[in-house]
């Protein structure tokens, strides 16, 4: 039986970060685990709770979107908050869970980097993570609305039993996920994705193509 504590680190309770704790939490009940899930963002001015309940834990799992190429700003700040603690730590295996729009795992990867560089701060076993690309279209609904969708929910479900034996996640385990597009696919997807981003700018009144400041010659 595992001690879980599950970390939602998105700014939204009920989005797709929260709803795959939540997913692991009803993998690994049934194994006689316990998962206790808490919200980062409940927490920013007082982390007290999320001390405590790592110091009671021996498993960290860690859920938040894919904010340019990492997690948000805001779990940098919980990883140093809690690197200040190392009272709290007695070798908990550290996981990690990190989707984003994008449907590649290489754009996603370098969150689960930072938290290796985390685990290797504060001396903890960093046991491997999971991606999903597209995530964050899923909006809090379930894997299964994904277009790999089955396949998604088979390599999770792996992957919580890696946690729930306390042993390493490969990275074949996400791999084996991600979706694989052509490249007049990918081409399309850019373009698609770079016509939201423009009709998105002018909705608020933004020139998408106006010369950035900071590439004027005449600024020093």
């Amino acid at each position: 039986m595992r001690n879980i504590v599950a970390i939602n680190v998105s700014p939204r309770k009920t989005g797709t970060s929260a709803m795959l704790l939540q997913r692991l939490k009803d993998a690994l009940e049934p194994c006689e685990d316990h998962v206790h899930i808490l919200h980062l963002y409940s927490h920013l001015q007082d982390m007290r709770p999320i001390f405590d309940a790592v110091d009671a834990a021996d498993t960290i799992v860690l859920s938040g979107p894919c904010y340019a190429n990492t997690y948000p700003a805001d779990t940098t700040r919980l990883l140093e908050a809690l690197a200040a603690r190392p009272d709290v730590f007695h070798g908990q295996n550290l996981y990690g869970i990190i989707q984003g729009g994008m449907p590649y795992a290489h754009t996603h990867v370098s969150g689960l980097n930072m938290l290796k560089a985390f685990s290797r701060r504060v001396n903890l076993p960093y046991q491997g993570g999971f991606i999903i690309g597209g995530g964050a279209m899923l909006d809090g609904r379930s894997v299964t609305k994904l277009p790999n969708g089955k396949t998604v929910e088979r390599q999770l479900l792996l992957f919580s039993q890696h946690i729930h034996r306390g042993e390493a996640s490969p990275d074949s385990v996400y791999e084996a996920s991600i979706l694989k597009l052509p490249r007049f696919a990918t081409r399309l997807l850019a373009l698609w994705m770079n016509r939201q981003i423009d009709k998105t700018f002018a909705a608020r009144g933004m020139d998408a193509y106006q010369p950035s400041p900071y590439l004027d010659d005449e600024i020093s």
